[in-house]
């Protein structure tokens, strides 16, 4: 591209500003009409896998109120050593993760007065059930100790993230066929892949869940019958955008 310099009076500043415009305008449509605008198309695909659950996690909940806080805490510990113990017979040692013990004075209400009912301490302790056939059996076992209740009774697979990775190819294969159909309507050719993003990420870490719900200890009642579970499907599911270059 080739430089002109222009040289004008001093005395004529006015004109120069409008003359120095109009050059710099001109040049800058110059050096823009050498790109070429390519003509693209974006769509939406969606991938989903609909597979049965292989696996339970559960959290288990002990607290106990005594007038002493060293009596309350020792039967949290007592009664959640009883539940590790059990739930060693059900799975590996990795799948069981205890808290610590919290304790903290408990108050109720008596019309508007707070009244001290003694110290509360409490532990949970969260399990992974490999084998769901064995949940009957277990929630049973669980129920007939003095834990207060067994709370996110959730569903998941073991191998979420293989079946999230295979969802995005299933998602991507659609958006591409989506494409190549419009375009054979539109009667234009589909050009090469210039973006790709996923939109459709479920946020599930490790597993993917379906909430079951909580089981109170108020079930005990039952002839200390353990639960049975009819798990839903699980869907897992993701979502690209693509988007081509298209030519006549």
């Amino acid at each position: 591209m080739q430089i002109i310099c222009f040289c004008i009076p001093q005395k004529n500043i006015h004109m120069n500003k409008i003359l120095f415009a109009a050059l710099s305008v001109s040049l800058l449509l110059s050096c823009h009409g050498t790109e070429k605008n390519s003509a693209t198309i974006k769509v939406s695909g969606e991938g989903k896998i609909r597979i049965k659950p292989d696996l339970i996690i559960m959290s288990i909940n002990v607290n106990f109120v005594q007038p002493r806080m060293a009596d309350a805490v020792r039967q949290s510990q007592l009664t959640a050593d009883s539940v590790v113990a059990i739930l060693s017979r059900f799975g590996h040692q990795n799948d069981i993760k205890t808290s610590s013990i919290s304790a903290n004075k408990e108050y109720d209400y008596n019309g508007n007065r707070r009244v001290f009912q003694g110290y509360k301490a409490e532990q949970s302790i969260d399990f992974v059930l490999r084998d769901i056939s064995r949940f009957t059996d277990l929630t049973a076992k669980l129920l007939a100790t003095k834990i207060n209740g067994i709370s996110q009774v959730q569903f998941g697979h073991s191998k979420s993230d293989s079946l999230f990775r295979e969802s995005d190819l299933l998602a991507y294969d659609d958006a591409q066929k989506s494409a190549r159909k419009l375009c054979e309507r539109a009667n234009v050719k589909l050009g090469k892949l210039v973006y790709l993003t996923n939109t459709g990420e479920s946020e599930t870490g490790e597993y993917m869940y379906s909430n079951m719900g909580n089981i109170s200890t108020f079930n005990k009642a039952y002839g200390g019958e353990g639960f049975k579970v009819s798990p839903e499907v699980l869907v897992f599911s993701r979502k690209v955008i693509s988007e081509y270059e298209i030519s006549d």
